[in-house]
């Protein structure tokens, strides 16, 4: 492992191209560091996506992050800055005012931290795979530790929400997943998921090898399930979920349209067409496209 951490740019630079950039945005995590992560995360993925129990998946999500962590030495939500959330808070503002609200996967707690500060809310709950780390009191938040592949909670919720989270459980076990959130759901409650979108993929640290966001690599760490507007309305239909809606394309960064929620026709048009996302493309700064159609779905339980 030490080795590894000494690897400088240059040795690594042919097979990781773009290790530089994401040590950047990672607030400096060293390259070596970043190719072990891969490495590591790499295996992982292919080792998951062949293990057909449950119980093995379990042990072997469990294991990676605890693994990734220490390399990180950091926690994921601080990738988004204060800033991210409050955007991500205000941005559904109309489905978490007022409401009680489960955050599935919720790291260090950061999106409920933010709810509580900027709006009236009901009851907040998390739930994690990792116990966090601050304490019971300091949390504006209830806490539950607990696999977020099949999970049961004590009380129903009005709002789920979900935030790069689908995109690291394992195909086997999204529909398992996608009923846990149902379950916690009152009759008529609303589910928030937002994950990548995989035509502007790779998101994960296979950055390190296409930092590019064009789609021209498959993700191949922890990311198992990049997923498309195409992919995920019927899947979200076939296990129990209606009125599904998104938010207006930019719509997060324009404070009038941020609770306009529309069909998310122009995504699926643009996922559909190879010519409308090298368009699109085009827009961008330092070769990365600056609209990567973040795939952004509300939705509600049907009775």
């Amino acid at each position: 492992m030490a080795q590894a951490r000494e690897r400088t740019l240059a040795e690594v630079s042919p097979t990781y191209p773009h290790a530089d950039w994401v040590s950047l945005e990672y607030g400096g995590v060293p390259v070596g560091n970043l190719v072990e992560i891969f490495e590591l995360e790499k295996e992982f993925h292919r080792r998951i996506l062949e293990t057909s129990l449950a119980e093995e998946r379990k042990a072997q999500y469990r294991e990676i992050y605890e693994r990734v962590h220490i390399l990180k030495k950091r926690d994921a939500d601080e990738a988004m800055d204060h800033g991210g959330f409050d955007r991500l808070v205000l941005t559904f503002r109309r489905e978490l005012a007022s409401k009680s609200v489960l955050d599935v996967g919720c790291g260090s707690g950061l999106f409920l931290a933010t709810v509580a500060r900027l709006l009236h809310h009901g009851e907040l709950w998390g739930l994690d795979t990792s116990r966090i780390n601050t304490n019971d009191r300091e949390r504006p938040f209830q806490f539950l530790q607990e696999d977020i592949t099949n999970f049961t909670v004590p009380r129903h919720f009005e709002v789920v929400f979900s935030h790069q989270v689908f995109e690291h459980i394992a195909p086997a076990d999204s529909v398992t997943h996608l009923r846990s959130i149902h379950a916690a759901l009152v009759d008529g409650g609303t589910f928030i998921v937002c994950l990548p979108n995989r035509y502007w993929g790779p998101q994960d640290i296979t950055r390190i090898v296409d930092n590019t966001f064009r789609g021209r690599v498959a993700a191949q760490g922890s990311h198992l399930n990049e997923s498309s507007y195409g992919e995920m309305i019927p899947l979200l239909a076939a296990n129990g979920f209606r009125r599904i809606r998104t938010v207006v394309p930019f719509g997060a960064f324009i404070p009038p349209v941020r609770g306009i929620r529309v069909k998310p026709l122009i995504n699926r048009t643009l996922e559909r067409s190879a010519a409308l996302r090298a368009l699109s493309n085009l827009i961008a700064t330092k070769k990365r496209p600056i609209f990567k159609n973040p795939i952004m779905l509300v939705c509600e339980k049907a009775e």
